[in-house]
């Protein structure tokens, strides 16, 4: 395109690999990566990059259970989930209801959404005693 001039962008990322929490500078033109500035090591730079390209976050929540000792489960994926996909598995987990008794590590959603990970128990939580109810 003649005459069209792409502006940069500059985006300062904050890596999360080490307790260093270096502040890379990444500038980004047409959504790559041109320049990195800051980053401690390649793992820094390697970081800053994913997080412009493809963007990726664990997955902690926790879903009611039925008939627990306890009314919530806590969980986790079993892989990171793309950024921008964690509201749409949080709204998928909460239409689930878990009958107790669980397990740790027991698999409540296999491949959830498509994403190619699945969503574990990270506790376990015995069955109520049938006399007792939760109010």
């Amino acid at each position: 395109m003649r005459g069209f001039k792409m502006e940069t962008e500059t985006r300062e990322i904050i890596c999360t690999l080490c307790p260093m929490g270096c502040r890379i500078n990444v500038e980004i033109k047409d959504g790559d990566v041109i320049k990195i500035e800051d980053a401690g090591c390649n793992l820094g730079r390697d970081y800053s990059i994913q997080e412009v390209k493809n963007p990726v976050r664990d997955f902690f929540t926790t879903v009611r259970v039925e008939g627990g000792r306890i009314p919530v489960l806590s969980v986790r994926s079993t892989g990171p989930a793309p950024k921008n996909m964690l509201m749409a598995c949080a709204l998928e987990l909460a239409k689930i209801v878990v009958p107790a008794p669980v397990r740790l590590g027991d698999t409540l959603i296999r491949n959830i959404l498509n994403l190619g990970i699945d969503v574990v128990a990270t506790k376990d939580i015995r069955r109520l005693p049938k006399f007792w109810k939760h109010d």
